[in-house]
C-alpha cells in the first residue's frame, strides 16, 4: 500500500468512526465492507464493523466481525473489551470474561476492562472476584463514583446493606447527581425496611430525571409497603407511560389491584399495552400467566389462543401445558411441555413436566429429569422435593435419609426476648404490630395461602422494636437447630450447613375462617419456617378436621390421592416455632371460625452465608 493510499485509508477510518459516534450504523456497515473488498486484512474495518452491528442488535454478525478482527491481529485490548462487552450484554459471562481477561493481559492497567469485568463476575455471583477488579480499578480512579457505586451494588446484592450505603454515599458525593447511586441507595434503603429514606433517594431522582420508568416503579413499591396506595398506582401508572413494555410493572400493578380488592382494574394495563403492542410476547405470556395466578381458566385459554396465532414461544407453549394440566389432559399438556423445552430448556419448565410425569406413573422418566436439572440447579427446593417424592413412590430407603421427619422437621417454643416478663406479653404486643401491617384485603396472586392476607416487604428487617426482639429471639432458635443437625456432605440439606446464615424471606399471614395454605415448598430456601403468633380457640367451632389448624408435612401438591402421604403434624401454639428443610412438602389444614377469628403466623425462610 502506498503512502497516499494509507492517508486516504486513514482519513476513511476516521470518517467511519465519527459515523460511528453519530450511530449511523448502516453507513458504517456499508462503508466499512466495501473497503474490506479492498483491504481484507485491515482489523480496525472489522473492528468498526463489529460495532456498528452491535449498534443494529445484529448480534450473530457482530461476533463474526470482532473474531475477525482479532483473527488478523489478536493483541488489540480496546477490541477484546468490546468484545466482552457485546458477549456481557448477551448474557454469555464466561466467554465475555475470556475477552476481558484477554484484553488485561496486554492491557493490565485498562480501566473499562477492569470495571466491566466486574460486571460479569457480579452476574455470576462470583462476587470476590468482581469486588478485587473493582479495587484495580478504583486504584487507577479513585474517584470514580461508577466503580463506588458497583462497590454497594456487590453489598447489596449480599445484603449487607450498611456497606453498599456507605459506598453510595461516597459515589454521590463526589457526583451528587450520579442517578444509579441514587437509585440503588434507595433500593438498599428499602430492602433494609428504611422506607422514609427510600423515598428522598427516589425523589432526589426523580427531580434529577423524571424520565427513569425503575424510579417511578420502585417509589410505587416503597408506596404500596407503607400502605399508601393512590399514590403508588399514580405511581405504577407514570411508569407504564414510560415504558409499556415494563413486564415486572405490569405485573406488580396487577397484584396490586388483586390483594387492595380493586380486580375490575385487574388486568386493564396488560390489555392496554396490547392494544398498542399487539406482537409483544412477553407482554401476552405475563398477561395470561397473570389470568392463570387469579383462576381465570377460561380468560387465559382465550387470551393463549389469539397469543399462539402469532407465534409459539417457549413460554407460550408452558402455558399452554399448565392450562392442559389443569384440565387434567395429561398427555397433551406432557407434549406442550416438551415442545417448551426442546426450543429452550428453563428449569421452572422442567419442573412442571417432573410434576405431571409424577401424577401419570412415569416415575423413571421424572427421575431421569430431575437428574438433568440437578446439573443445572442442585439447590432448587422444589426439584429435591420432587426427587423426594419419586424416592418415596416407588420405595426407595433414600427418602428416609432425605426427610427425617424427626430430626430435620421440629418445633420450639422461642425464647422471651429481652425486656418482657413473660412470653405471651411480648405476644400481644407482637400481634398489635402485625395486626397494623395487614391492610390489604386479599391474598397475593403467587403465594399459597387462600383466604387471607400476607404483609408486603421483609418483616425482620423493618426498624421496629418488638421486630427487632422478635428476629433476636426465632435466630437463638435457629441457630439451636442449625447446631444440632448432623454433618453430612452428600446431603442436599446437611452440607450446606455454615457458621452463619440471614433471613432470606420474612412476612406475617393472617388467615381467616376456612383459610389454609396448600401444600407447597420454598423453592429459593435452605431452612423454612412458620411462627405462631396468635390461635383461634378451634374448641368454638365444630371443626371438620380434628387438627384444624396445624401444619402438615409430607403431602405434596400433586393430588395424587392415595399415593399422598402425611408423615406428620405439628399442632399450632402461639409463641411455637415450627423449623423444616425449604423441601420439604407443607401446608395447613383449613379450620372453622367465626366471622372475627384469625390466625396470625410470621413465617421466614433461612439461606446460609
Amino acid at each position: 500500500m502506498n503512502l497516499q493510499r494509507k492517508q486516504q485509508l486513514a482519513i476513511q477510518l476516521q470518517q467511519l468512526s465519527k459515523l460511528l459516534q453519530q450511530k449511523s450504523y448502516q453507513q458504517v456497515i456499508t462503508g466499512a465492507n466495501k473497503l474490506i473488498h479492498e483491504f481484507p486484512k485491515q482489523s480496525d474495518l472489522y473492528h468498526l464493523l463489529a460495532l456498528a452491528y452491535k449498534g443494529q442488535s445484529q448480534f450473530d454478525a457482530a461476533i463474526k466481525s470482532f473474531e475477525q478482527s482479532l483473527s488478523i491481529n489478536p493483541n488489540q485490548s480496546a477490541v477484546h473489551n468490546n468484545f466482552a462487552n457485546c458477549l456481557l450484554g448477551l448474557k454469555q459471562f464466561d466467554e465475555a470474561l475470556n475477552s476481558y481477561n484477554n484484553a488485561l493481559k496486554l492491557q493490565p492497567n485498562f480501566f473499562d476492562a477492569l470495571k466491566n469485568s466486574a460486571l460479569a463476575y457480579f452476574e455470576k455471583n462470583m462476587f470476590k472476584e468482581a469486588e478485587g477488579r473493582l479495587r484495580k480499578a478504583l486504584a487507577l480512579k479513585k474517584n470514580d463514583p461508577s466503580v463506588l457505586t458497583q462497590l454497594g451494588n456487590i453489598y447489596k446484592a449480599q445484603e449487607s446493606f450498611e456497606h453498599a450505603i456507605k459506598y453510595y454515599q461516597q459515589a454521590l458525593n463526589i457526583d451528587p447527581n450520579y442517578i444509579n447511586a441514587l437509585h440503588n441507595m434507595g433500593l438498599a434503603y428499602k430492602l433494609s425496611e428504611q422506607l422514609n429514606e427510600a423515598l428522598v433517594c427516589f425523589n432526589k431522582a426523580r427531580a434529577i430525571n423524571p424520565n427513569i420508568p425503575e424510579v417511578e416503579f420502585n417509589t410505587a413499591n416503597t408506596l404500596f409497603e407503607q400502605g399508601r396506595y393512590q399514590q403508588a398506582e399514580q405511581f405504577y401508572w407514570s411508569a407504564l407511560n414510560k415504558n409499556p413494555k415494563a413486564i415486572d410493572v405490569h405485573s406488580t400493578l396487577n397484584e396490586f389491584y388483586w390483594q387492595t380488592g380493586k380486580k375490575d382494574s385487574f388486568g386493564h394495563s396488560f390489555r392496554l399495552a396490547l392494544e398498542h403492542l399487539p406482537t409483544d410476547m412477553d407482554i401476552h405470556y405475563a398477561y395470561i400467566d397473570s389470568l392463570i395466578n387469579a383462576n381465570k381458566a377460561e380468560l387465559a385459554q382465550v387470551a393463549l389462543t389469539s397469543a399462539l396465532s402469532i407465534e409459539k414461544t417457549p413460554k407460550l407453549l408452558k402455558t399452554k401445558g399448565i392450562l392442559l394440566a389443569q384440565e387434567k389432559n395429561n398427555s397433551a399438556a406432557i407434549e406442550a411441555f416438551e415442545q417448551s423445552l426442546n426450543m429452550s430448556f428453563k428449569v421452572d419448565v422442567a419442573l412442571d413436566l417432573i410434576g405431571i410425569l409424577i401424577v401419570e406413573y412415569e416415575y423413571e422418566r421424572a427421575q431421569e429429569l430431575v437428574a438433568k436439572v440437578e446439573k443445572i440447579a442442585p439447590y432448587n427446593q422444589l426439584l429435591i422435593a420432587y426427587k423426594s417424592l419419586c424416592w418415596r413412590l416407588v420405595g426407595d430407603d433414600r427418602y428416609q435419609w432425605l426427610i427425617d421427619y424427626q430430626r430435620f422437621v421440629r418445633g420450639y417454643q422461642i425464647p422471651t426476648p429481652k425486656g418482657y416478663q413473660s412470653l405471651p406479653a411480648f405476644l400481644k404486643d407482637l400481634e398489635h404490630v402485625l395486626l397494623s401491617m395487614h391492610n390489604t384485603k386479599h391474598e397475593p396472586l403467587k403465594q399459597t395461602l387462600k383466604h387471607g392476607t400476607q404483609t408486603p416487604g421483609r418483616l425482620l428487617y423493618k426498624p421496629h422494636p418488638v421486630i427487632s426482639a422478635l428476629k433476636q429471639s426465632l435466630s437463638e432458635v435457629v441457630n439451636e437447630h442449625i447446631s444440632n443437625l448432623p454433618d453430612d456432605n452428600n446431603h442436599p440439606l446437611l452440607s450446606r450447613k455454615a457458621n452463619a446464615f440471614e433471613f432470606s424471606g420474612s412476612w406475617s399471614v393472617k388467615l381467616k375462617p376456612q383459610g389454609f395454605h396448600v401444600n407447597h415448598v420454598h423453592p429459593a430456601g435452605w431452612l423454612s419456617s412458620s411462627f405462631y403468633v396468635n390461635m383461634p380457640d378451634f374448641t368454638k367451632v365444630q371443626q371438620t378436621h380434628p387438627q384444624a389448624g396445624a401444619i402438615k408435612f409430607g403431602e405434596s401438591s400433586l393430588f395424587l390421592g392415595d399415593r399422598e402421604k402425611i408423615e406428620r403434624i405439628i399442632e399450632p401454639k402461639a409463641g411455637t416455632l415450627a423449623l423444616f428443610p425449604s423441601y420439604v412438602w407443607h401446608g395447613t389444614i383449613a379450620f372453622n371460625g367465626l366471622e372475627n377469628d384469625y390466625r396470625l403466623t410470621s413465617p421466614f425462610d433461612v439461606v446460609p452465608v
